[in-house]
């Protein structure tokens, strides 16, 4: 009885061990299969996301500036019914922007659907940037500056990007090496201080005439100052030519 029982166990054991290999076997048999049917029901967050950087990327083809995109990933929970027609990808702004920008992604079929995805758009340019400290009041010279690409993103003063926008003006306070040389941080230099003799000359066409005044005002080239002609006493407004002149045409 004893012996009987035992093999009887055995075979017992042995046929659901059987059982439960067989019922693996096709579960990993059917699984692909099932997964490949639900995967073609719905679209590919990858392949959405790849489309969504080619747009953005197409918007920048004509900028000048350099990039860098970054796409956020579609919530994995986020089941969108595969469409039967191409994707509409368009930006819910007018423009492409440094920063954030939201895409609108949208299915137009029978079963519609739409999302919204971030993009962040990183811009890059080349600015100047001092080559070594300089303190407030310095006049500044071509060896004063360097390109540097910068980001750009984000930033609210302007920049410069030609040694020639910068090349004698004065700073208004002092900057560090590497700091960028911002339109906000230049003037003119001042080539008349108030109360310098100057000279006045008044011309045309067909005639000119020099006398000596008094500037009333500070300016630098090209600045519209007061002057007193010191002969008439007269208040009249001339434009700075040089250190020592005032230009008055009529």
């Amino acid at each position: 009885m004893h012996t009987s029982f035992t093999r009887s166990n055995f075979l017992n054991n042995r046929l659901k061990s059987m059982k439960l290999f067989l019922k693996t076997l096709v579960f990993l048999l059917l699984t692909p299969s099932i997964a490949t049917a639900s995967n073609a029901l719905f679209e590919n967050h990858q392949s959405i996301k790849d489309n969504a950087y080619s747009y953005i990327e197409s918007k920048l083809s004509s900028k000048e500036a350099d990039y860098s995109i970054k796409i956020h990933n579609i919530d994995h929970r986020i089941k969108l019914k595969k469409c039967d027609r191409a994707i509409d990808i368009n930006l819910t702004q007018a423009h492409i922007k440094p920063g954030k920008n939201t895409l609108s992604i949208q299915c137009n079929s029978q079963v519609p659907w739409r999302i919204f995805m971030t993009a962040n758009v990183t811009m890059f340019s080349y600015a100047l940037v001092s080559k070594h400290p300089l303190n407030k009041g310095h006049l500044i010279q071509k060896n004063d500056l360097v390109l540097k690409k910068i980001i750009i993103t984000g930033r609210r003063s302007a920049y410069l990007t030609d040694t020639k926008q910068a090349i004698n003006y004065v700073l208004k306070r002092r900057v560090n090496r590497g700091d960028i040389i911002g339109v906000n941080n230049l003037a003119k230099p001042i080539l008349i201080k108030k109360g310098d003799t100057i000279s006045i000359i008044v011309k045309n066409n067909s005639f000119q005439i020099s006398m000596k005044g008094i500037a009333l005002m500070a300016g630098g080239k090209g600045d519209k100052i007061k002057v007193k002609n010191m002969k008439t006493k007269k208040t009249i407004q001339g434009i700075v030519f040089d250190t020592q002149t005032v230009m008055l045409n009529i």
